[in-house]
């Protein structure tokens, strides 16, 4: 990339000057030339076409995140080999900087922060989102007092199905010192984002990381052996609360940590009292906005009066029912995965209503909806949508039918990801169970088995998840030599298990 490159539609975006840069790309400054405003454009290497899909599924899912607190996307493209998130232009000074001018920062200033950081996860965490690589360097403290989390282009849900990468040459995306262990060993989720947040909070309290060392496998062990000592110990004015919250974080079984950022979030306000300045960040006491200061004041009260009744709406033909889901399969195809589940969304009741449950084309629609909510990320409706697919379904091909399982994977993968780990492993232990009671060593089986796998690994059950994987590994080894597809991701993460326990 050079100065005065132009990118996109007609030339829109002119870059100015490089102001990041990383080992996977960098960030460069630049100008909207139609809208006369200032940018940032983010580009990304990716090396593998087969990564192409998931950077393009990272994008959406950030541009889906609007939040004061997150830079707004406003387009992504490619150029020069490279792609690239056009974004918006934040002024301020990330924390590493900041602790770099002060050592460490007064408790509200520490505690705001770090409650501004959670207020975001809080918003991704539904999606859910796991930003998956929370740091210093990607916390803005902008002039005005408020935090704007960076680098939501590393995140992405998570769950058995997705993760592949664990962290020996394969790019699992964590830093040293700031992650939680289920995320180094490839199995992240929402509380390894709490971990991280107990990390950097950890550090503007007393200036130093929670487990300094000379290598990052030496970092890596104390994160996974050694017990932090309480920030209290190397700072008297830490109050006990927040000395408590701060070890809550950094429990290392993830049930141990605290359930969610909200309950964070309203955990460290208690520690926000007087704002003194903070000279070249902030220089006088964040200003209360007015905008903001109007939206706190919302109190839903009482009850709202019932809505006008419309005229119900004419009931689709089955050609129509084809005709919707063959727009909605081109608009997923094009990766327009909210345009398409509200297109089915929109046709699925009235098309029950006119054609019946048994229709094929209703029960089409309805396996197409879940689908599609999965593909772009909406898995707290994907759950009831797979739930709901799967009963009809069996009610009319038994539930041994291909799709019905496929549907009963597809509702414990959402599970996992929206964080109730326990209930996805009892789902994917029935489902191995049924799938498995002709021959234990089908494809479906092995699949089965590396998910509840890494899912037990995610839960912070290593002992539990080595023997899995172990048992897995002796079985497809047994059957397809070395040679079967799943096993070169496992034996480096069995390796990696194997070494953590006896190190």
């Amino acid at each position: 990339m050079r100065r005065g490159d132009r990118l996109g539609e007609r030339g829109r975006y002119e870059l100015d000057q490089a102001i990041g840069r990383g080992g996977m790309g960098e960030v460069w400054r630049a100008y909207d030339r139609f809208l006369d405003r200032r940018l940032a454009v983010k580009f990304t290497r990716v090396a593998d076409e087969s990564l192409l899909a998931r950077f393009e599924q990272e994008a959406r899912s950030t541009a889906w995140l609007e939040h004061p607190g997150v830079p707004t996307v406003y387009d992504f493209g490619d150029h020069d080999g490279s792609f690239y998130l056009v974004m918006q232009y934040v002024e301020g000074m990330t924390v590493d900087h900041l602790l770099d001018a002060y050592e460490r920062l007064p408790v509200s200033w520490a505690a705001l922060i770090a409650a501004q950081v959670c207020a975001v996860l809080s918003v991704a965490h539904r999606r859910p989102l796991v930003h998956r690589d929370l740091k210093p360097s990607n916390l803005m403290l902008c002039p005005d007092g408020s935090v704007k989390v960076l680098d939501f282009g590393a995140a992405v849900g998570l769950g058995p199905g997705d993760v592949r990468r664990t962290t020996t040459g394969l790019g699992a995306p964590y830093t040293p010192g700031y992650s939680a262990v289920e995320q180094v060993y490839g199995s992240p989720g929402p509380r390894s984002d709490l971990y991280s947040v107990g990390c950097v909070l950890y550090e503007m309290l007393t200036g130093r990381q929670v487990f300094p060392g000379a290598t990052a496998y030496e970092v890596m062990r104390r994160h996974e052996d050694e017990a932090p000592a309480p920030p209290r110990s190397l700072r008297g004015d830490v109050p006990p609360g927040l000395d408590d919250l701060v070890l809550h974080l950094l429990a290392k079984q993830p049930a141990d940590r605290p359930a969610s950022a909200d309950e964070v979030y309203h955990r460290l306000l208690e520690f926000v009292s007087t704002l003194e300045p903070l000279p070249g960040a902030v220089d006088t006491v964040a200003p209360s906005h007015l905008y903001s200061s109007a939206v706190a004041r919302i109190r839903i009260t009482g009850t709202a009066p019932a809505p006008r009744q419309e005229e119900p709406a004419e009931l689709p033909t089955p050609d129509e029912v084809a005709r919707a889901r063959e727009e909605a399969a081109e608009l997923a195809g094009a990766g327009r995965y909210t345009q398409a589940a509200e297109l089915l969304s929109d046709t699925a009741e009235p098309a029950r209503i006119a054609l019946g449950d048994d229709d094929p084309e209703v029960m089409g629609l309805r396996l197409d909806l879940a689908d599609v909510l999965y593909q772009g990320g909406d898995y707290r409706r994907a759950v009831h949508a797979y739930r709901a697919a799967a009963v009809a379904m069996a009610e009319w091909n038994g539930p041994d039918d291909r799709d019905v399982l496929r549907c009963r994977e597809r509702e414990a993968i959402c599970q996992a990801q929206l964080g109730a780990t326990d209930t996805a492993l009892g789902h994917l232990r029935e489902l191995l169970g049924d799938v498995a009671h002709e021959s234990p060593y089908n494809a479906d089986a092995f699949r089965l088995r590396e998910s509840i796998a890494r899912l037990d690994l995610a839960a912070g059950r290593t002992d539990e998840a080595r023997r899995e994987l172990s048992e897995l590994v002796a079985d497809l080894q047994g059957l397809y030599g070395d040679h079967h597809p799943q096993l070169a991701d496992l034996t480096v993460l069995l390796d990696e298990l194997k070494q953590a326990g006896t190190g």
